[in-house]
């Protein structure tokens, strides 16, 4: 009896701790006042306040949204001027717009400050970054100059290599310089007074360099008997990309040499021609600038004549799946 009191006692005196207990409540941490009101980009410096699940995640998100107000301005100018002085209809617009600022979202910021960062909360990162538009300026144009005089460099040297090492060098440069353009578009909104004509006139020298050099450019052919019937399709697939068939000599100048071993079997009532096919690109010199080998099994029941012509068949439904430099096994 003692006992079950005692119990009795105990478990009313702690009812009662509970009671005046009072319950846990968690209070949100307020948000910082330079992420709610941020500072506003001016003509000296760009401002940017993000979130991520660390810091590092933060600051790539804020330099992403940075780009994004870079590519806003930019497309808002483009919308601007094609309005004004060329009249084009609305969906182009919007088209170069959309163009203008998937690329320049690519555009890499690589100076800037964290100005504020917080943990707001497990996972929760806050942070305040600033770029220094000049800097900004500076650090892209040393990034374009570099390019610009590597390639001016590297033309110096492309005379004296095979005509498609020159052609692939010309591709190379348009590519670089497609991408350039939206440096200079960005470097446009950062300094207004920013001459980018050199620049366009060079990137316009390797686009007609390159446009010029594939007017000069021939192809002839070479074939063994057994590969006659493979000189139309090749020549089809070249005559697609705009490259001129026709007998020549000289640097500009190229041979296919075709040539193939043919099989002829019988298989479960068809006439097969079993084809090991062997390409071959060399140039004037008779250096070898590019090759591929096929082995094509054409098939037929009305004889191996037919079964040779299944070859050509597939082989140009190779050359339109994968394209005649793949073929040929080279680029140009």
């Amino acid at each position: 009896m003692k006992n079950i009191l005692t119990l009795f006692i105990i478990t009313l005196l702690f009812s009662a701790c509970g009671a005046d207990k009072e319950p846990l409540t968690t209070t949100p941490k307020p948000l910082p006042s330079w992420y709610v009101h941020p500072p506003q980009s001016d003509t000296g410096y760009l401002y940017e306040v993000a979130e991520g699940h660390d810091k590092k995640e933060a600051i790539t998100h804020a330099l992403e949204m940075m780009a994004a107000t870079l590519s806003t301005t930019i497309s808002s100018n483009y919308k601007s001027t094609t309005t004004t002085s060329s009249g084009v209809n609305n969906s182009y617009q919007q088209d170069v717009s959309h163009e203008v600022e998937t690329s320049v979202n690519a555009i890499r910021i690589s100076n800037y400050n964290v100005v504020e960062s917080t943990q707001q909360s497990f996972r929760r990162y806050l942070v305040l970054i600033k770029s220094d538009k000049k800097v900004l300026f500076e650090s892209l144009k040393h990034e374009l100059d570099e390019t610009a005089l590597q390639l001016q460099e590297e033309e110096k040297h492309i005379k004296d290599k095979n005509v498609l090492a020159q052609l692939m060098f010309y591709k190379r440069a348009q590519q670089e310089y497609n991408t350039l353009q939206q440096t200079l578009n960005v470097m446009h909104v950062l300094n207004t007074n920013f001459d980018a004509k050199p620049y366009i006139q060079q990137a316009q020298h390797y686009h007609n360099s390159c446009d010029r050099l594939r007017t000069h450019v021939t192809f002839s052919f070479q074939n063994s008997i057994n590969t006659k019937n493979l000189v139309p399709v090749l020549s089809s697939g070249l005559s697609k990309e705009g490259i001129k068939i026709k007998a020549s000599e000289g640097p500009y100048h190229l041979t296919i040499r075709i040539d193939a071993d043919i099989e002829e079997v019988k298989s479960m009532g068809f006439d097969l021609a079993r084809a090991a096919i062997s390409i071959q690109v060399l140039d004037h010199t008779q250096s070898v600038l590019g090759s591929n080998k096929l082995n094509i099994t054409g098939q037929s029941t009305q004889g191996y004549r037919v079964a040779r012509e299944n070859v050509a068949i597939k082989l140009k439904r190779l050359v339109d799946e994968k394209g005649i430099q793949t073929i040929l096994g080279v680029n140009f």
